[in-house]
């Protein structure tokens, strides 16, 4: 499922796109929600072994929708800034399509929670160790699988 970008001049190299994605922190997750309506919401992530996770709540809107129907979009944008001189904006972003799995293994869960812990939160891996284990089990761990991963750039 991948279509032909509409300025392929602008589309990243794999590698150029796994990079950015690796620098950034937030996106947005986009499902197929009620009466077929699209659902998206803001969402934190990392990236961890060069794979997209995201942490939740177990229950909720997104969790209905993943578990109905496990496809999914996540769009993340790096950089932007205006620029007016030439009426346009520059750019820097992602969009990942595939299906989101729910993580089961508790050693990937518990790994994937430390890393958010420690690339999100440095300086305060005490305390967030400390919630990571009263919350454990009262937090999901989504893994995003991709059928096609995308990068786009324009510097103006």
């Amino acid at each position: 499922m991948e279509r032909k970008m509409q300025k392929p001049e602008r589309q990243l190299t794999p590698e150029a796109t796994l990079a950015l994605l690796k620098r950034g922190d937030h996106g947005t997750l986009s499902v197929l929600g009620d009466d077929g309506y699209p659902y998206a919401t803001p969402v934190n992530y990392i990236v961890m072994n060069d794979k997209v996770y995201l942490h939740s709540a177990p229950y909720g809107y997104k969790i209905d929708c993943l578990q109905r129907d496990s496809k999914c979009c996540f769009s993340v944008i790096v950089s932007t800034h205006t620029v007016p001189q030439k009426i346009t904006a520059a750019f820097e972003s992602i969009i990942l399509t595939g299906t989101a799995a729910f993580v089961e293994d508790e050693g990937e869960k518990r790994a994937v929670l430390e890393t958010f812990v420690t690339q999100r939160c440095p300086g305060y891996e005490e305390v967030g160790f400390k919630m990571l284990e009263k919350m454990f089990h009262k937090t999901a761990v989504l893994r995003l699988d991709p059928v096609s991963l995308t990068g786009k750039a324009y510097k103006g």
